[in-house]
């Protein structure tokens, strides 16, 4: 948890960029709302041209189509911003998190560095502050995404069928679950093997600054012995990442699946009972999919 001291630090590096930032964010609502808007144009083509048979139908899903297509060039655009510009954003950030690190360094005292290892100094300088700027980038946008996208998605479809929202959003919170417990074993593994990574750049390190001492010696094979057990470490903590990452990735892709049979058999067992109708069915469909997109899931 963060006390008030982390969070004011964690905080402080938006300061400088809070207008791009504003700016993204504006970018990820319209991309969220655009998201959303989307099925309910092909509902409206289904159900309220085709199924009605309104007439001048063709024009009227050419002029729906006109406003899908400027829609999908809007989304584009935002969505284009908010991947560059975002990313931009959390580089910069990276880049100051990183020089007030390295500041620091230079400050502390010789005890210090005498108990700690290099390698996992300059991990902490390289690979700590890429993944913070990754979070720094990613987190604002993906609250806003997926929280907009859940909450719309369920109040459209509760206005369309109530019974069947209530049934499919019983799947989410073991989805959540799932998802919460899985990504956290993940990110651990990959934690582990970052750490790895930073002893095998100690041993390297520590055996190239003192070559010289291990070929007067001939420690030639005590050294290929150290590097080779944190090396097969590495490999060890490798296997454990992509094991958890398995299983999450693919445990989300299986939770998908069921969650359209869900609605298939469901939506299905509706229509035939007359509270529904195919283009809501199709409907269903779609939000489907936007719920339970990937970075949806990632953000549980």
């Amino acid at each position: 948890m963060f006390t008030n001291a982390r969070a004011k630090k964690f905080f402080s590096y938006y300061k400088p960029y809070k207008r791009l930032l504003l700016a993204d964010l504006a970018c990820a609502l319209v991309v969220a709302a655009i998201t959303l808007v989307l099925p309910l144009c092909a509902r409206y083509i289904t159900k309220n041209i085709l199924e009605s048979n309104a007439p001048n139908a063709l024009a009227q899903i050419y002029t729906v189509g006109a406003i899908m297509l400027v829609l999908v060039v809007i989304y584009s655009l935002c969505n284009s911003f908010v991947d560059y510009q975002g990313h931009m954003m959390g580089t910069l950030m990276e880049r100051d998190m990183r020089a007030e690190l390295f500041e620091h360094y230079q400050k502390l005292s010789f005890g210090f560095y005498d108990e700690q290892k290099t390698g996992q100094l300059m991990s902490r300088i390289t690979n700590d502050t890429y993944n913070l700027g990754e979070l720094y980038h990613h987190a604002p946008e993906d609250i806003v995404l997926t929280i907009i996208k859940f909450f719309g998605v369920f109040f459209i479809l509760l206005s369309i069928n109530v019974q069947l929202t209530l049934i499919l959003f019983l799947f989410l919170p073991v989805i959540a679950l799932y998802a919460f417990y899985f990504s956290g074993r993940m990110n651990r593994a990959f934690r582990a093997e970052r750490d790895s990574i930073g002893n095998i750049n100690a041993q390297v390190e520590d055996t190239l600054a003192g070559i010289r001492v291990v070929k007067s010696f001939t420690n030639e094979e005590t050294e290929r012995e150290k590097f080779a057990a944190q090396n097969n470490h590495f490999v060890m903590t490798k296997r454990n990442a992509y094991k958890n990452e398995a299983y999450f990735y693919n445990g989300m892709v299986g939770f998908t699946q069921l969650f359209t049979v869900a609605v298939v058999v469901f939506g299905g067992a509706s229509i035939v009972r007359g509270s529904l109708d195919l283009a809501d069915l199709v409907t269903y469909l779609l939000y489907a999919a936007i719920i339970l997109e990937p970075r949806a899931c990632y953000a549980l």
